[in-house]
């Protein structure tokens, strides 16, 4: 019984030290004392949470005249800094194709602006029904792939 756990702390100890020893397609060993070590270091959203520090944000407007967002400050341009709200929920965002923007830069919505009365839209308004109708096309094709696969499963 003796032997088989010293095989067993001899396998564990290999399987650590294979990634250090066995070389990978450039020639050198997959994994470095420094990857282990960068690991280990926590990132840089953990030390804002451990330390109760907000993350910083800022905006800028591209060259589209759109507004973008950044954790890093861009060299390019001039950055604002902009004030989280922690229950600020967070978006993804899309790119839109050509003709579902406003087409005058100075309509823009601008987030931040409480004064906006713009909708809260970048597709025009006539092209909502078109959109719907899309919608509903989908959804029924949708529908139609899950009845085939019930049908298939029974």
């Amino acid at each position: 019984m003796k032997l088989f756990y010293k095989l067993i702390i001899l396998a564990l100890i290999g399987s650590l030290a294979a990634p250090f020893i066995v070389k990978g397609p450039d020639g050198k060993p997959l994994m470095d004392y420094k990857d282990l070590v960068k690991s280990f270091s926590p990132s840089k959203e953990f030390k804002q949470a451990i330390s109760g520090g907000q993350p910083q944000l800022y905006r800028y407007q591209n060259e589209k005249g759109q507004w973008q967002y950044t954790d890093t400050p861009p060299d390019s341009v001039q950055a604002q800094t902009v004030k989280l709200n922690k229950q600020a929920a967070t978006l993804k965002t899309i790119e839109l194709p050509e003709g579902y923007r406003e087409t005058q830069p100075e309509s823009r919505f601008d987030p931040l602006e409480k004064s906006s009365g713009l909708p809260l839209t970048t597709a025009p308004l006539e092209k909502v029904p078109e959109m719907l109708e899309q919608i509903d096309g989908i959804q029924k094709k949708l529908d139609n792939r899950q009845s085939q696969i019930d049908a298939a499963s029974r």
